[in-house]
């Protein structure tokens, strides 16, 4: 049986954890699924699935994203649903729909402090984070926005995210001078900690909506405030600065 990898070629999260599976699948790949066979082919090649980690080719430009690709990542994702045996991670939260807000809802009533939120398009007059509803779009700050989304009051504080794997979790500090840390080409990283309390509440949300691999961010300063959930998070940097660990655990506690 086979640990089966699929992603872009040029997604850093698929180089990193790349060492860790028998077989890379480009997401671009020739895949064929008959109906009457239990077994996908991958240019003509049968794989034998044991276990697949599958990440969303982010990293193509609109403009290169083709009909291939965004069908092979639905296919792949009919075949997971029909053979049970295959290890994925969050296999029962695929088909679910983004629900930031309600997450939020989730988290409070778990525990988690959250910052004042309101979905709007701000008051223009008082300064708020701004987020969208829906996607992974970077984060702003204003006033009053071109259209409603997320409104939430601005925390100063450390940006802190918390992996969790499994019965695993590790914890990072980001330390940049930007509102979204994916703006600051500067943004270092390091191992970090968090409460046993907010720990404890991050695993029991993420249990609540059937995950096994996420990412929860926080800013915490003499609180630990949560701001979101992430269903398929990027590691690769993270994994880095201890020399590959968040890697090898995804990739091992999959198997």
């Amino acid at each position: 049986m086979q640990s089966v990898l699929v992603g872009g070629v040029n997604d850093p999260n698929i180089i990193a954890l790349q060492p860790y599976f028998s077989n890379f699948v480009d997401i671009k790949s020739n895949i064929v699924w008959n109906l009457n066979k239990d077994y996908i082919t991958v240019n003509n090649k049968k794989l034998n699935i044991d276990s697949l980690f599958i990440r969303y080719d982010a990293f193509e430009t609109v403009e290169s994203i083709n009909l291939k690709q965004n069908f092979n990542y639905s296919l792949i994702w009919n075949y997971l649903q029909c053979y049970k045996k295959i290890k994925i991670y969050n296999r029962f939260y695929y088909n679910r729909p983004i629900q930031k807000l309600a997450n939020l809802i989730l988290a409070k009533r778990l525990g988690l402090t959250v910052p004042n939120t309101e979905y709007s398009i701000g008051d223009g007059i008082n300064n708020k984070i701004l987020k969208p509803i829906d996607g992974g779009a970077h984060a702003d700050e204003g006033t009053l926005a071109a259209y409603d989304c997320i409104v939430q009051d601005k925390i100063i504080g450390k940006n802190k995210r918390l992996y969790i794997i499994n019965n695993k979790h590790f914890c990072f500090k980001l330390n940049t001078t930007m509102i979204d840390y994916r703006n600051d080409d500067n943004t270092t990283i390091e191992l970090s900690n968090i409460s046993e309390d907010t720990i404890d509440k991050s695993f029991k949300l993420a249990n609540k909506l059937n995950l096994n691999f996420c990412a929860l961010d926080f800013i915490t300063n003499e609180k630990e405030y949560f701001l979101e959930i992430n269903t398929n998070p990027m590691f690769s940097e993270f994994s880095n600065v201890i020399n590959n660990t968040l890697s090898k655990t995804i990739a091992t506690e999959l198997k």
